[in-house]
C-alpha cells in the first residue's frame, strides 16, 4: 500500500518523431498530464501540494507552445520556440517525455495522454 498526491496539467506541443513512419512529419497534441507523488505505506501528508503544484505548473509552462526536439535532433526552428528534451531517438516519444517530466519535479511516476478519444497514454514510474 501507499499513499499519493496528484497534480494535472495540460500542454500543446508539436514534435516530429521519425522513428514512426505513420507519423514522421511535423505535427501537434494537445496532451493531458498527470503526476504522482508517493510514499509506501499510509500518511496524513506525503508533500505540500502547493509546492509540488507550482513546480509543475512552471515546468509545464516551459514546455507548452513549444516545439519538443529531441536531444538528438536538428530542428527547423529556432530560438525560445524549441524546447530540448534529452530523448536518444530522433524525436520526442510520449514515453520519453513522461520520463523527462518526472526527473524535473520529482515525481514517483508520470502519465502523458493525448487527447481524444481512443488516444495513447504513456506511463513513466521512477
Amino acid at each position: 500500500m501507499r499513499t499519493c498526491v496528484e497534480v494535472r496539467g495540460s500542454i500543446s506541443v508539436a514534435h516530429r518523431p521519425a522513428f514512426s513512419p505513420a507519423w514522421g512529419r511535423v505535427h501537434g497534441h494537445d496532451y493531458h498530464i498527470t503526476a504522482g507523488f508517493c510514499r509506501d505505506g499510509y500518511h496524513e501528508l506525503v508533500a505540500d501540494a502547493a509546492e509540488i503544484g507550482e513546480k509543475f505548473r512552471e515546468v509545464l509552462a516551459r514546455l507548452d507552445g513549444r516545439y519538443l526536439a529531441s536531444s538528438s535532433e536538428s530542428t527547423p526552428f529556432g530560438g525560445g520556440e524549441v524546447y530540448v528534451v534529452p530523448c536518444g531517438l530522433a524525436g520526442v516519444s510520449g514515453e520519453c517525455l513522461a520520463r523527462h517530466i518526472a526527473e524535473l519535479i520529482g515525481a514517483t511516476w508520470v502519465r502523458v495522454c493525448e487527447s481524444g478519444l481512443g488516444s495513447p497514454c504513456f506511463y513513466f514510474e521512477r
